[in-house]
C-alpha cells in the first residue's frame, strides 16, 4: 500500500489525479479558558491580609490580598490540589477543576488578624461555584481513568454532559443544542481543535475511528452547552476545554495495554447464523482485534524550576472484515473474480511533550508540542471491491507557547501557537473505475425490441458492482499561525474583569479529484471484461486536480466581567466580537461562461431569480463585521450559602461556514468540469444521433477520453453562491436552579435556543415557466431536461447556495452529580436530557447539499433528523473490599428521528426520474427506548513488591445484555409509503470483552 505521507506530498503539491486525492478536515488554533480560579473570604481579616496559594503537585506558589471584607480572589491557577491554611489554622485541601471558580472560606484567624493577618492557602477542598448561568459538566482524572469506554477517547465523556449526543458507531462526532456537531468547538490547552474546512466540528475526527489526543495526558475536562462566557469562540452549541497534564516536583509515569481478541469481539446481532444477514450460517465471523497501548512520565528536571511531562499512545487494529459480495445477477466470473472477505488494519500513534519553566515567582513559561498521526483503510465491502478502497489518513500537529506574569490584582497569559491539521482519501489503487449496471437508459437491454422505458420489463441501468480505482478522492489542509493575550483584573472590589484579543492567521487548502481517471459504465447483461467489453456511458473530468486555497485572518475581541454584588447576587456580563477577512470565497470571480449561462438562463428570469445576486466580480462579498455577541448571566443565592440557587442566562453566540462548502462553488465551476457522454456506433450501443458520441477502442484511456469529450464543449455542473450568504450563530436562553442535597448536587433547567443562516446547496434548475417542478420543491429532481430546466452548454445540475436554514430547540436538563472522592469511596452521576428539536431543512446534518429540495425550506417546520427525544445517561463508581473497584455507565435514549423515502408517490407531471425523499426526523422507532446499553468496569490494584508502584488490572464488559440497537435511516427504516421503521443493521457494540493492565508509579 502506498504510503500515506508521501501520498499526501503529492497531492498538495497538486500532481495528476492518477497520482491521488485526499481529505483533510482543518482547524483553526484559537484558545479558551484552561485554568480556574479560586475565591473565598477569610471572617475578621483585615484588608491587606496576604494569601498564598501553593499547587501540591508542582509547589508552585501564588500570592494575593485581602479585601475591606475579608474577600479574596485567585485568578488563572493551573487545575490541581491546593492546600489552605491560615495561620493556627489546620491546613484543608481543594481541587479546582478546569474552568471553574472553587470557593474556601476560612474560620476567623483571630492571632492572623493581630499580627496583620497573613493567610497561607497551599491547597484545600472547596465547593465549586454554582452561582452562574452556564450550564456546564465536568469530567474528572477519575472518572476518565475508571468509568468503562470502548476507546481510550476522552471526547467519549461529553456524553455525561445535558443536551449532549455522541452517535453509538465508530467516528465521534459530538452533537448540541438541536444543531449539527460543527457547531461545537473543543480546546485543548487553549488551542482549538475546531475543523475549519470540512464536516464534524472536531479536526480529523469527520472520518476517523482514532482519537484527537492521548488520554494519558488528558487531566480532566469540561463541557459547556448553554450561556458559555464570552471567551469562547467559533461554537453555536457546545464548547468543551480539556487541560494536559504537567510534570511535578516529583518523577511520576505508567504504562498500560488494553487487548481486545476476535473470541471476545461481539459480533452484531443480524449477521449471526440464522439471522436476517446470514441466513444459512455461510458468512464466518470475521477477523478482529485491537490492541492499545502507552505510557507518560513527568517530573523535575530542575527542582522547582524546570518541569517535563510526556505521552504516547498507540492503537493496532484490525477491523471486522467487510465481504464483498458481488449480486447474483453477475456472471459467475465476476463473482469468483471479486467475492470474499477482506479485512482492513488501522493503525494511530499519538504523542505530546511539554515543558514548564517557573522562571520566576511571578512569571511561568511553557512550550508544548503535539502530534497525531494515523492511517484506516474503508470504503468498500458490499457492492464495491476490496480495490475500490481509500487509505483515510490524518496528522495533526500543534506547537504552543505560553507565558503567565502575574502581578498585583491582574494576571497576563500571552499564548502564541501554530496548528495544522491534514486528513485526506486517497485511493490504495490507481486507474479508471467500472461500474457494472443492470442494463442501460433507454436501451433494449431483454432483448424485445422495445427500449425502456416504454418497456416495464427492460432494466433501466440501475448501480450492481463498483470496481477498479474508487473516481473519488480529496484532501483538505489547514495551517494557523494565532496570537493570543488575555488580561484578568481583581483589584476592582467585588469584580473579575477579563479582557482578551485574538489574531489567527489561516491558510485553507482543498483539493478534490473526481473522474479524473474516469469512471466506465457497463450493462453486465454485455459484459465479459473491461478491457474488450464497451461501456455506454463514462464521466470523465475535463481539468486536473487542482488545490484551491483561501487566506483568512480571524480577529476576536471580548470583555468579561464577572460581579458579585453581594452574597445573594451574582451577574456576569460579556461582550464578543469576531471578524474574518475571507469568510465564505470573498475574493471569487465567477467564469464569463459561467455568468453569461446564468444571465441567458430563461427559467430563472420566469422564477424571478436575479443572477446578478450569484454573479461575482471579486468584490461583491464584503467581510462581516457585525458579529457582536452580548452574553448575560445572572444568579440568585436565596439563602447566601450556595445551597438553593437559581439562574438565567442569554447570549449571542456566532460560528463560521466550513471551508468545504465555499470551495465548491471554485470546484465546480473552474476546475472540476466533469462530463458524462453517452456512447454510440459500436455493438450494443444505439446508432450516432446528435449529443451521442461516437465509441472509440482509444477512449479505454481517460486522456483520449477527456480529449474527446473537451471538444464537445460541454461542461458539467454549475455551483454559485449567493452574494449575500450570512454567518450561522445561535441565540441561546436558559432559566435553572440548583439545590445541594447533601454531598449530591441536584439541577434543572430549561434551555431554549433558536439558530439561524445555516448554509447548504439547493437545485437552482427550473423549467420554462419558472416552476422547479409542477408539483412543488419537494422532490428528488436530477435530470432536467434539455430545453425545459437544463442549462445550455452544461450536462449537469445547477446549484444555488443560500443560508436561509433554521433550527429551534427546547429542551429540559436533569442533572445529578455526586463527585468521587477516596474519603466517601464513591461517586455517582445522572443527566437526563427530554428536548424537542426542529428544523426548515429536511436533510440530514453534515450535508454540502440538499439533493431533494429546490428550495431550503421546501418541507416546512418539522423535526430534526438523527436527535432524540430523550436521553438518560448515568454512571456511578465505588470502591470494594480487597483493592477492588466497579464502575458503570447506563444509556437510555429514545433512539434517533429518521425520514422517509417514497417512491410509490406519483411525481408531478413533465418530471422524469423524480421522486419523494423527505429526510427530516420524518419517523421515531418504534421502540420507547430504543438504544439501551449498559458497560461494565472491575478493576484490582495490587503493590508491586521490590520495585513500589501500582499494577491494576481490569476487564471491561461492553453491552453487558447484548442488547439489540437498531440502526434507523431514511432508506431503510424510513423507506415506503408506509415504512417498518426498523432496519436489520445495529450500532454501537454487541456484548464485547476488554481486558488491561496498567502500571503506575
Amino acid at each position: 500500500m502506498t504510503d500515506f505521507r508521501s501520498r499526501r506530498s503529492q497531492l498538495v503539491r497538486g500532481i495528476s489525479a492518477g497520482a491521488f486525492a485526499a481529505a483533510l478536515m482543518v482547524s483553526t488554533s484559537a484558545f479558551a479558558q484552561t485554568t480556574a480560579t479560586l475565591q473565598g473570604r477569610v471572617e475578621g481579616a483585615s484588608a491587606g491580609s496576604t494569601v498564598t496559594v501553593t499547587d501540591t503537585v508542582t509547589g508552585r506558589t501564588v500570592t494575593t490580598t485581602t479585601r475591606a471584607d475579608g474577600s479574596f480572589t485567585v485568578v488563572g491557577l493551573r487545575p490541581s490540589t491546593y492546600r489552605v491554611e491560615a495561620q493556627g489554622q489546620e491546613p484543608e485541601e481543594v481541587t479546582l477543576p478546569v474552568g471553574q471558580i472553587v470557593n474556601v472560606d476560612l474560620g476567623p484567624p483571630e492571632a492572623a488578624a493581630a499580627e496583620g493577618g497573613e493567610v497561607v492557602v497551599t491547597g484545600t477542598r472547596g465547593r465549586a461555584e454554582v452561582r452562574t448561568a452556564t450550564i456546564g459538566t465536568s469530567v474528572s482524572q477519575a472518572q476518565i481513568e475508571n468509568l468503562p469506554q470502548t476507546s481510550r477517547n476522552f471526547l467519549n465523556f461529553a456524553a455525561l454532559a445535558p443536551g449532549v449526543t455522541l452517535p453509538a458507531g465508530e467516528n465521534v462526532g459530538i452533537q448540541a443544542g438541536g444543531v449539527s456537531s460543527n457547531n461545537v468547538n473543543v480546546f485543548i490547552d487553549g488551542t482549538s481543535q475546531k475543523s475549519q474546512v470540512g464536516f464534524g466540528g472536531v479536526a480529523g475526527q469527520n472520518f476517523s475511528k482514532g482519537n484527537p489526543f492521548p488520554q494519558s495526558a488528558i487531566q480532566e475536562f469540561r463541557v459547556e452547552t448553554q450561556n458559555f462566557k464570552a471567551e469562547f469562540e467559533n461554537a453555536g452549541s457546545a464548547i468543551i476545554t480539556a487541560i494536559t497534564k504537567t510534570g511535578g516536583e516529583d518523577f511520576h509515569g505508567s504504562a498500560f495495554a488494553k487487548y481486545v481478541p476476535k473470541s471476545w469481539y461481539g459480533r452484531p446481532f443480524f449477521d449471526r447464523p440464522g439471522e436476517a444477514n446470514n441466513p444459512t450460517g455461510a458468512n464466518p465471523k470475521p477477523d478482529y482485534k485491537r490492541w492499545q497501548f502507552g505510557g507518560d512520565l513527568g517530573g523535575p528536571i530542575i527542582p522547582g524550576v524546570l518541569h517535563f511531562f510526556a505521552a504516547y499512545e498507540g492503537t493496532r487494529q484490525t477491523s471486522p472484515a467487510k465481504i464483498v459480495n458481488p449480486p447474483m445477477l453477475l456472471p459467475g466470473a465476476i463473482r469468483d473474480r471479486f467475492a470474499g472477505n477482506f479485512a482492513a488494519d488501522f493503525k494511530q500513534d499519538l504523542y505530546f511533550g511539554k515543558l514548564t519553566l517557573f522562571a520566576s515567582d511571578a512569571d511561568t513559561i511553557s512550550a508544548s508540542y503535539f502530534l497525531r498521526q494515523e492511517t484506516d483503510v474503508k470504503d468498500y465491502g458490499d457492492n464495491r471491491a476490496f480495490e475500490q478502497g481509500r487509505d483515510v489518513g490524518t496528522e495533526s500537529k500543534n506547537y504552543q507557547l505560553e507565558w503567565s506574569h502575574r502581578g498585583n490584582g491582574f494576571l497576563n497569559e500571552l499564548t502564541f501557537s501554530y496548528f495544522s491539521n491534514f486528513t485526506g482519501t486517497p485511493t490504495i489503487t490507481e486507474g479508471p473505475e467500472y461500474v457494472l449496471t443492470n442494463g442501460a437508459t433507454n436501451f433494449d437491454d431483454d432483448g424485445d425490441g422495445v427500449p425502456d422505458p416504454a418497456d416495464a420489463d427492460d432494466p433501466s441501468g440501475g448501480d450492481l458492482f463498483f470496481f477498479g480505482a474508487n473516481s473519488f478522492q480529496q484532501a483538505n489542509e489547514q495551517k494557523s499561525y494565532t496570537f493570543k493575550n488575555n488580561f484578568t483584573y481583581t483589584g476592582w472590589d467585588n469584580h473579575v474583569v477579563k479582557t482578551g484579543i485574538k489574531i489567527s492567521m489561516n491558510t485553507l487548502r482543498r483539493i478534490e479529484d473526481a473522474f479524473a481517471n474516469g469512471s466506465y459504465r457497463f450493462a453486465y447483461q454485455r459484459f465479459a471484461n473491461e478491457d474488450s467489453s464497451i461501456p455506454y456511458r463514462a464521466t470523465i473530468s475535463l481539468l486536473p486536480p487542482t488545490p484551491m486555497e483561501a487566506d483568512n485572518v480571524q480577529v476576536g475581541l471580548f470583555v468579561q466581567d464577572d460581579w458579585t454584588i453581594d452574597d445573594h447576587w451574582t451577574v456576569n456580563l460579556g461582550l464578543r466580537w469576531d471578524y474574518e477577512s475571507n469568510n465564505f470565497n470573498n475574493n471569487y470571480h465567477t467564469p464569463e461562461k459561467v455568468a453569461t449561462a446564468l444571465r441567458n438562463y430563461q427559467p430563472w428570469q420566469a422564477a424571478g431569480i436575479d443572477p446578478e445576486d450569484y454573479i461575482s466580480d471579486g468584490t461583491k462579498r464584503k467581510p462581516f463585521t457585525g458579529a457582536f455577541q452580548p452574553r448575560i448571566g445572572v444568579s440568585y443565592d436565596v439563602n447566601g450559602d450556595r445551597d438553593l440557587v437559581l439562574f438565567a442566562g442569554a447570549g449571542r453566540y456566532y460560528d463560521r461556514n466550513i471551508f468545504y462548502l465555499a470551495s465548491l462553488e471554485t470546484l465546480f465551476n473552474n476546475i472540476r468540469s466533469d462530463a458524462s457522454v453517452n456512447f454510440c456506433g459500436a455493438t450494443g450501443l444505439p446508432t450516432c444521433a446528435p449529443g451521442l458520441l461516437q465509441w472509440n477502442e482509444a477512449y479505454r484511456d481517460p486522456n483520449a477520453l477527456r480529449a474527446a469529450v473537451a471538444q464537445t464543449g460541454l461542461s458539467g455542473d454549475i455551483w454559485v453562491i449567493n452574494n449575500d450568504a450570512k454567518v450561522p450563530y445561535t441565540d441561546q436562553f436558559t432559566l435553572g436552579v440548583r439545590k445541594r442535597l447533601g454531598p449530591v448536587q441536584l439541577s434543572a433547567a430549561l434551555a431554549h435556543n433558536r439558530s439561524y443562516n445555516a448554509f447548504i446547496f439547493v437545485r437552482g434548475n427550473r423549467q420554462t415557466n419558472g416552476n422547479y417542478t409542477d408539483g412543488g420543491f419537494g422532490w428528488v429532481r436530477d435530470n432536467f431536461p434539455a430545453g425545459n430546466g437544463l442549462v445550455p452548454g452544461y450536462t449537469g445540475r445547477l446549484n444555488i447556495g443560500s443560508s436561509e436554514g433554521k433550527a429551534r430547540y427546547t429542551a429540559l436538563y436533569l442533572t445529578a452529580d455526586k463527585t468521587y472522592t477516596k474519603d466517601s469511596g464513591w461517586g455517582a452521576t445522572a443527566t437526563l436530557t427530554i428536548s424537542d428539536a426542529k428544523s426548515n431543512q429536511a436533510i440530514s446534518f453534515d450535508e454540502g447539499q440538499m439533493f431533494n429540495a429546490g428550495k431550503q425550506d421546501a418541507f416546512g417546520w418539522q423535526p430534526t433528523r438523527n436527535l432524540e427525544r430523550w436521553r438518560f445517561v448515568a454512571t456511578g463508581m465505588g470502591d470494594l473490599p480487597w483493592g477492588f473497584q466497579l464502575a458503570g455507565t447506563l444509556t437510555l435514549a429514545s433512539g434517533p428521528r429518521f425520514g422517509n423515502v417514497d417512491f410509490s408517490r406519483t411525481p408531478p407531471p413533465n418530471c422524469g426520474g423524480c421522486f419523494y425523499y423527505n429526510d427530516a426526523g420524518v419517523f421515531s422507532p418504534k421502540q420507547k427506548i430504543a438504544y439501551k446499553n449498559l458497560d461494565l468496569r472491575v478493576a484490582k490494584t495490587f503493590k508491586v513488591p521490590g520495585i513500589g508502584g501500582e499494577l491494576t488490572a481490569d476487564f471491561e464488559v461492553f453491552n453487558v445484555f447484548d442488547w439489540v440497537n437498531r440502526s434507523y435511516s431514511t432508506w431503510g427504516a424510513g423507506s415506503g409509503s408506509n415504512p417498518t421503521r426498523e432496519e436489520n443493521n445495529t450500532v454501537g457494540y454487541a456484548r464485547t470483552f476488554q481486558a488491561g493492565l496498567k502500571y503506575k508509579f
